[in-house]
């Protein structure tokens, strides 16, 4: 046995305890709810060998560049098409804009998953930029053409109003500038981005690589009106007008814009903690965020260094570029076939039991409202990517029970991230439990030891405190009986030495 190990034990069975025996600690409990794996199949078929090639590379579990790809084949799509979920009530209709948010820890490769699969719709975008740099060049040129055309009409109806003379009224229209062409945005203001959505009336992606900071800066005063900005684009059919004096007024047919990054555990623990909360914060803007998941990584990483599945690679870019050139003025509205429809109204009304039961968390029975719409949105997509003939406007059963899958997979997810709110306190706690069961703290400690190295939840010594008070109540550690410094009790603990007997 190492002589640090035999060292630590000793010192921890050394205590005056033999009148005051340390009892067997109690657990803290399970931090995070199972989720299942994702399944491939649940992919379109173009899809699947390229996001199974990116897990295996990158070494991550196949569920981030499945939720990436799905995002950004919804970023490629937006109000290209939209999807009518009853059979015959015409009054509700779905656009397939995704919200969607990988959770994982620092260093696991969120950034590149993401930028795997939105290079395609930036390629895509390069390419407009040049056809739409020779469509404004030409237009620059028959601008001035006309401007001079207007201004010898001026000058020729000078000349007939001093003689008297008729002259036929300048009836030309002017030409009419091209539309900057875009897919994604990463950090506009709020005007900008007004400007570019009503430019590509079909929506826009919005990549961020840090979830949790945008969504920390929503929270601030002042940024209300950005915030009812972000919940009205998630339909992608809400008109919104914005009034500004010197820019005027710029009105936007139809507010759609999707979402996708990536946000770590620490951080949505932080953000969700207080935006459920009753207040302005709990108004749904999260739950609008119905693809997210939180997988479980392996702990057995391998070296994996080979040449890209380029032809899997290919096969996606096809399906983004088909879809991106989708004309948006009169997006074509798709229905279920029949046997999908039977089995869209079945999983509706198991969705609706759970909502309706009230044996759920408010903030997960709002998550699993969305997803009323979260299916047919799924089954759209996933038919638009397999299917190149779509002149019959028809989702079929495949397509609809892939949907499905999906939505079960992410309400497992979403209870796991509801599920982990737990109090500050406790998650703390279960932070240094962790430390105290891999040695990190010595057999006795003192609280700035606990705060000094800035754990998670336990960089204050505040929160190092309120742990260590957790920690005391659940038999894993007490204190340190009599001595003072400068006046106050000393803050030190000591680690009871059954803690091996329990696990965090």
């Amino acid at each position: 046995m190492n002589a640090d190990v035999q060292r630590y034990e000793r010192e921890l069975l050394n205590n005056p305890a033999k009148t005051d025996p340390w009892p067997r600690p109690d657990s803290l409990g399970d931090d995070l709810l199972p989720v299942p794996p994702l399944d491939p199949a649940m992919l379109p078929g173009a899809f699947r060998e390229h996001v199974e090639d990116v897990a295996e590379r990158m070494q991550v579990p196949v569920d981030l560049p499945a939720v990436c790809a799905v995002a950004c084949l919804a970023g490629a799509v937006n109000r290209r098409a939209v999807i009518q979920p009853k059979r015959a009530d015409a009054g509700w209709t779905v656009t397939p804009n995704l919200w969607a948010g990988i959770i994982a820890p620092p260093g696991r490769m969120k950034s590149n998953v993401l930028r795997a699969f939105t290079e395609h719709l930036s390629r895509v975008e390069a390419r407009w930029r040049v056809e739409d740099s020779a469509k404004m060049l030409e237009y620059e040129k028959e601008k001035e053409r006309y401007e001079l055309r207007k201004q010898a009409w001026r000058e020729m109806y000078k000349r007939a109003a001093k003689t008297g003379e008729a002259c036929d009224d300048f009836d030309e229209d002017a030409p009419e500038k091209p539309r900057e062409r875009r897919l994604l945005v990463n950090d506009p203001t709020i005007e900008k981005l007004h400007a570019l959505l009503a430019d590509n009336r079909a929506g826009l992606l919005l990549v961020r690589d840090e979830l949790a900071g945008w969504l920390a800066t929503l929270d601030k005063p002042g940024r209300e009106g950005d915030r009812q900005f972000f919940l009205e684009s998630w339909n992608g059919d809400e008109h919104f007008t914005i009034d500004r004096i010197g820019r005027g007024t710029i009105h936007v047919e139809d507010l759609c814009l999707g979402i996708v990054g990536g946000i770590q555990p620490g951080r949505l623990r932080q953000y969700l903690v207080d935006a459920i909360k009753d207040g302005p914060a709990n108004d749904g803007l999260f739950q609008r965020l119905q693809l997210v998941v939180w997988p479980d990584f392996s702990k057995n990483w391998t070296l994996v260094d080979r040449p890209v599945n380029s032809k899997a690679e290919e096969n996606v870019a096809r399906v983004y570029e088909r879809l991106a050139e989708l004309p948006a003025d009169e997006p074509p509205c798709f229905h279920f076939e029949d046997d999908a429809q039977e089995l869209f109204y079945a999983w509706w009304l198991e969705v609706e039991k759970k909502i309706c039961s009230g044996d759920l968390h408010p903030a997960l029975t709002a998550h699993l409202s969305k997803y009323r719409s979260l299916m047919p949105s799924l089954a759209l997509l996933f038919e638009l990517a397999d299917s190149e003939d779509l002149s019959a406007a028809r989702v079929s059963l495949p397509h609809a029970r892939q949907a499905a899958a999906w939505c079960d997979y992410l309400e497992a997810h979403a209870r796991r991230i509801y599920g982990c709110l737990v109090s500050p306190e406790l998650h703390a706690a279960r932070e240094l439990a962790d430390k105290i069961l891999k040695r990190k703290l010595a057999a006795e400690f003192s609280t700035r030891d606990a705060y000094r190295p800035a754990w998670a939840g336990l960089s204050t010594p505040e929160g190092a405190r309120a742990a260590l008070r957790v920690l005391e109540d659940y038999g894993w550690i007490r204190p340190v009986q009599g001595g003072e410094r400068e006046g106050r009790p000393s803050e030190r603990w000591k680690i009871n030495p059954r803690v091996g007997e329990v696990e965090a």
